[in-house]
């Protein structure tokens, strides 16, 4: 019975541990975020960016919409750590779900220090919330994402640890 109870005991660790611990990002997720290293969409100007110009880079690639309260307020970080980063190989782009003008004046507003694309019709990624956030390494690998408001402080190390 003594070890029945272990047993049992080690069996809730692991599964507890699994359940609350990050995971690699399964095959499914990765080929979904290929789709946005493949993009190309209007900046704020109207002129067609590709985002694999980017490749290199860290990459923070942001989806959000000036509507959004959670979008905007995470975004004075972005900025934040696009100003602290960008010497060491950093890019943050911000791809707005929304019109070229909304998306324009709320960027201007808070001093985006980024490229800001547009996908009005959300055609990189279909989401089902904002903001939602995909960082990428210098190979293009996917290294991690969040849907959500991400704290500056909580990016800010997954980044310092791929720069």
């Amino acid at each position: 019975m003594k070890r029945f109870g272990i047993f049992a005991l080690f069996a809730i660790v692991l599964l507890l541990g699994y359940a609350y611990y990050p995971k690699s990002p399964g095959t499914e997720e990765k080929s979904r975020m290929e789709a946005v290293l493949k993009a190309s969409l209007p900046d704020l100007d109207g002129k067609t960016q590709s985002i694999s110009q980017w490749q290199g880079k860290v990459l923070v690639v942001n989806f959000w919409a000036s509507w959004c309260p959670p979008c905007r307020a995470e975004m004075p970080g972005f900025v934040d750590l696009q100003k602290k980063y960008a010497g060491r190989g950093l890019v943050f782009v911000g791809i707005a779900l929304d019109s070229p003008d909304k998306a324009g004046a709320f960027a201007q507003s808070i001093g985006v220090n980024y490229p800001v694309l547009v996908d009005q019709d959300s055609s990189v990624l279909n989401l089902s919330g904002l903001p939602y956030t995909v960082v990428f390494d210098r190979k293009g690998g996917l290294a991690a994402t969040h849907a959500g408001a991400w704290p500056e402080a909580e990016l800010g190390e997954i980044i310092s640890k791929l720069l």
